[in-house]
């Protein structure tokens, strides 16, 4: 006799074995579907009601399938016997339990009819007055999906009451339900009308920024975003929420300067700064720079740039600048990094609109200059700056201090790192100063480049290679680049390819002049110097080799004209096929993807 989808889930759920109890839970919504849902209503939801009482893991993945059963399997109109168990979920002792119920609570809470509104304030109530503190914490997280549920103009006393019950949450006598009440103080004041703001939100904002502890304190910083946004006013800006910020800014701990130094840009953004706020604001700005504490700083340096862009040039060269130097010399490395990150992005017009050319020559060049001179500091400074100085080809013409320390930086720095990055700064220096810079001996920066691309290590090889087209486009910009490449480039690699005991350096090369040939606008000369080197790399002694050379030629076939399909490549890959057995399809070959790869080459010659 076969058994019931219930029957089935009432045998597994009562089994000794852990793991069957909880795959069973995991199934919850499976077996909801299976029963349909009048018979999920009548008897699945009032047997879990009687089994909330279970170990932690089996509550969490109630607590979870509860919440995707509404609306696919039971509408809002019918939901109310969930929200009772989940209401006794929130109040567990557990913290993963009550953060799903409550994440499961609002997912179903949008769904509810509005004849259940008053349901979900006598629950908000309930919890809110809850002996035990969970259910007081778990309440703070249900306030915004409540309160957005009253939207009609006869709920004004409902809405009244839920925010008269938050602010009693925010005077709870126990630190942790402060907590809640601070950490889910955004999501609710993002639903409370304007005219409410100053006269019921600001208060609690303002109760809670006060708060003994610090960690209340630390969260309601990020409250200021909200406040800020819906007042939308700078007078009641400056009047509710700007002296919080300040004191958050000189508070005793420096976890709190620290949640405002890193939420800066975005708390200043919020309050809606003009004329003397943005004073105001700068200066509470300069004291996060000069912090005691490193983590402070190094949070407040890494906003420089976002800073700057809301308060301007002026500010910037006036305020900041003097204190640059202080912490470029910072002895934290963490500082010294946030702030060579932020100095590039005050570059970059992307991030900082603000700054003029001449302001950064000035005035940021020198920073950055002695941060890549000096040999004790740290790689990632160095490679923050090196990795963002692309951004500034329109005037690295002009950093003439700069382009010397990056062409010494390749030959004296141990850090594999460091080269990758001045490899891939290379061709914006091209792009920048023209293709003359890439010519004149030992000293120019092909000559880098060229000794770059035979390093031991292949992430550097392969930055070298990803940045030889843009090369090759410059040289077009300007003379023959065809030709060029082929005499500064492929000349020089010619006798260093064939001389090569290395397998990896023929791969790089060949990897190399396939990057040359990415249109059907490549020079003929260009293209047919290229496919010579491929070819000839298909009967090489290492099978890894030969199939790059067979992948590498596959694309390439496309950009070449009849002419040179017929009297060079189909000739020789014919007489490749004709010395290897393309039947052979052994995993322990060496040779086998080189085989898939040469077939594949075949196909697109004989299409």
């Amino acid at each position: 006799m076969s058994l019931s989808p219930m029957q089935l889930f009432e045998e597994q759920i009562s089994a000794l074995d852990a793991s069957l109890r909880l795959d069973a839970m995991c199934r919850l919504k499976l077996v909801g579907e299976a029963m349909g849902k009048k018979e999920t209503l009548g008897s699945l939801i009032p047997f879990l009601r009687e089994h909330t009482d279970d170990d932690d893991e089996m509550l969490l993945k109630m607590a979870q399938e509860l919440g995707t059963m509404v609306p696919s399997l039971i509408p809002g109109s019918e939901a109310s016997s969930l929200i009772s168990i989940l209401e006794n979920l929130a109040g567990v002792e557990e913290t993963v339990v009550r953060s799903a119920a409550i994440q499961s609570l609002n997912n179903i809470i949008p769904h509810l009819t509005t004849e259940g509104s008053k349901s979900l304030l006598d629950m908000v109530k309930r919890l809110v007055t809850a002996e035990w503190f969970t259910g007081r914490v778990s309440s703070c997280g249900i306030f915004a999906s409540v309160y957005s549920k009253f939207d009609e103009a006869q709920n004004e006393e409902a809405k009244d009451e839920l925010r008269k019950l938050y602010k009693v949450l925010a005077e709870d006598e126990t630190p942790m339900v402060r907590r809640g009440a601070a950490s889910n103080f955004s999501s609710f004041a993002s639903v409370v009308e304007k005219e409410h703001q100053a006269t019921d939100m600001c208060v609690i904002y303002n109760q809670l920024s006060q708060d003994e502890q610090d960690s209340v304190r630390q969260l309601i910083v990020v409250g200021s975003q909200a406040i800020g946004k819906i007042l939308n006013d700078t007078q009641q800006c400056k009047m509710y929420v700007f002296p919080c910020v300040k004191n958050a800014c000189n508070d005793r701990s420096w976890r709190v300067r620290h949640a405002v130094a890193k939420n800066y840009p975005t708390i200043a953004l919020s309050l809606q700064c003009e004329g003397d706020l943005v004073d105001q604001m700068v200066g509470c700005f300069l004291g996060l720079l000069t912090d005691t504490e490193a983590e402070v700083r190094g949070a407040a340096a890494g906003n420089i740039a976002k800073i700057c862009d809301i308060a301007g040039q002026d500010m910037f060269v006036q305020d900041t600048v003097p204190l640059l130097e202080g912490l470029s010399k910072d002895p934290v490395m963490e500082v010294r990094s946030k702030l060579s990150q932020a100095l590039m992005d005050c570059t970059n017009p992307e991030e900082c609109s603000k700054l003029s050319d001449q302001i950064i020559l000035d005035h940021i060049q020198p920073i950055i200059q002695g941060m890549l001179q000096n040999e004790e500091e740290s790689d990632e400074v160095k490679i923050n700056i090196l990795r963002s100085l692309p951004s500034l080809t329109r005037i690295l013409g002009s950093m003439k201090e700069i382009i010397t320390v990056v062409s010494n930086l390749a030959s004296y720095m141990l850090s594999w790192r460091i080269r990758e990055c001045v490899a891939l700064t290379i061709p914006s220096l091209a792009e920048s100063l023209g293709i003359e810079a890439f010519s004149g001996g030992n000293k120019s920066f092909l000559s880098i480049w060229l000794t770059l691309l035979q390093d031991q290590v292949s992430e550097v090889r392969s930055a070298c290679v990803s940045g030889i087209y843009k090369i090759y486009e410059v040289a077009c910009s300007s003379t023959d680049g065809g030709a060029w490449v082929t005499k500064n480039v492929l000349s020089v690699l010619r006798p260093i390819y064939e001389g090569s005991t290395f397998y990896l350096t023929r791969i790089t090369h060949l990897r190399l002049v396939a990057c040359l040939c990415q249109s059907d606008a490549t020079p003929k000369q260009l293209l047919d110097e290229v496919v010579t080197v491929l070819l000839a790399a298909l009967s090489d002694p290492v099978p890894n080799v030969r199939t790059v050379a067979a992948t590498c030629l596959t694309p390439i076939v496309g950009f070449c004209d009849d002419s040179l399909i017929n009297t060079k490549i189909r000739p020789r890959i014919t007489e490749v096929c004709d010395a290897t057995d393309l039947s052979v399809a052994n995993e322990m070959d060496h040779d086998n993807d080189f085989r898939m790869q040469l077939r594949k080459l075949n196909s697109v010659l004989e299409a």
